[in-house]
């Protein structure tokens, strides 16, 4: 008998290759920090200064620029929805780092402008949108924790890139900085994007949630919003809503960071470790928003995100010294970590995956709009008054408002017509 001759059994994989995606995401998050706010936010002295500018000019290009940069995030979300994550990251990395060259190169408001388009497009809604898109891809069931896990990237890059940046600076200058900046998304995230990102696991035969088993017996089928009916949604809105006031509010604190230190007495160097402060705060409600979010729904912790940034609002209107500053610092990194969580996840929750990318690319429009905005009233606020706290009130009551709108608005039934998968192009 030939019993003994079998044939050979293949080895199962010693890792799920769903904890690659996610190490890959998060690496793509926390090399979006050259276009983040608080990697640009150190830039900005030594941009206004050399070039001779007004700080409102600058944030008037800043806002332009994002404006513009974001605009293509919905075609952008498409084209992941139809080549999958990796060629587009690829593509998306490069980009980012030829940006970094162009701002190197600024020299007068308008270059400057184009310059954050560049910048702010390839980071905000490029790199960012794929990287948190192929985690959703893969995690389904412990998506909550799985994007507060990955979004840690930014985090960590808000804690590193700002001390990176302050120190380049001090070596080569902001122009040399930016030139370092490129090649270092040359040599990292562009090679991880093209070999370690890859489509929704079922192309492979892989499971979802990186094989893990599943935390409770029955479940929900999966939604299947098409990006029309999404936007026919409350929900869809209260997300959008809450990711523009987080961003407007934030983008606008961090950018007028160092100003708002100075102003409060606060030295160059405690202001970047209150930076770093809010970095390491942001990472921790990340990651334990990220673990809620699996438990409740998205809307139910909207209030929590809101709260925390009405807080970050009222401390500079209506307190001073280094305990403010301080509880200012939590604050903003709570309001900033537990926002990311709830978006991260929130909308491949409600929504689901087939038609993600270009709801994803929507509400990016929307998020990002608030980068855009939010440093206008505040820039002609300390110009024209000397002082922030008119629009910081203004900031906090807005904020309150937000969070109340979660409890009246409901849970979004599933469609009429669900999409079918099948109409997605491999």
């Amino acid at each position: 008998m030939q019993a003994d001759l079998q044939q050979p059994v293949r080895p199962k994989p010693a890792i799920h290759y769903g904890w690659i995606v996610l190490g890959a995401g998060a690496f793509g998050s926390f090399m979006t920090l050259p276009g983040q706010t608080a990697g640009v936010s150190v830039f900005f002295d030594p941009i206004t200064t050399e070039l001779g500018i007004s700080r409102t000019t600058a944030a008037t290009a800043y806002a332009a620029g994002t404006l513009a940069g974001i605009l293509p995030a919905p075609a952008i979300g498409r084209w992941i929805d139809r080549h999958g994550p990796r060629s587009t990251g690829a593509i998306i990395a490069a980009a980012l780092a030829l940006a970094c060259v162009f701002m190197a190169s600024v020299q007068s408001a308008l270059t400057l402008l184009i310059g954050f388009a560049l910048l702010r497009g390839a980071a905000i809604g490029g790199l960012s949108l794929v990287s948190q898109q192929v985690v959703n891809l893969w995690f389904v069931r412990r998506r909550g924790i799985a994007a507060a896990a990955a979004s840690l990237g930014l985090a960590a890059g808000s804690i590193v890139f700002p001390q990176l940046i302050d120190a380049l600076i001090s070596l080569f200058g902001w122009r040399g900085a930016y030139l370092v900046l490129a090649g270092l998304l040359a040599l990292t995230i562009l090679p991880v994007a093209a070999l370690l990102f890859r489509d929704r696991p079922e192309k492979f035969g892989l499971s979802t949630d990186a094989g893990l088993p599943l935390a409770a017996q029955h479940f929900e089928p999966e939604p299947s919003f098409s990006r029309e009916q999404a936007l026919r949604t409350g929900v869809f809105w209260l997300l959008c809503a809450a990711g523009f006031l987080t961003n407007a509010v934030g983008t606008a604190l961090l950018l007028n960071h160092f100003s708002i230190m100075r102003t409060a007495g606060v030295a160059h160097a405690d202001s970047l470790m209150l930076l770093a402060l809010a970095g390491g705060v942001q990472a921790a409600a990340t990651l334990g928003t990220g673990f809620l979010v699996d438990r409740h729904e998205p809307r139910r912790l909207v209030p929590l995100a809101m709260g925390l940034l009405a807080l970050a609002t009222a401390l500079p209107a209506f307190g001073s010294g280094v305990a403010a500053s301080w509880l200012y610092a939590l604050s903003l990194g709570g309001a900033y970590g537990s926002q990311q969580a709830i978006n991260a996840a929130g909308f491949a929750q409600y929504f689901g995956r087939d038609h993600l990318g270009a709801i994803r690319g929507t509400s990016f429009v929307f998020g990002i709009a608030g980068a855009a905005l939010g440093p206008l009233p505040f820039a002609a606020s300390i110009d024209l008054t000397e002082s922030y706290a008119m629009v910081l009130t203004v900031s906090c009551g807005l904020s309150l408002l937000c969070g109340a709108a979660a409890f009246v608005i409901k849970c979004p039934p599933a469609p009429a017509i669900a999409p079918a998968s099948a109409e997605r192009t491999p």
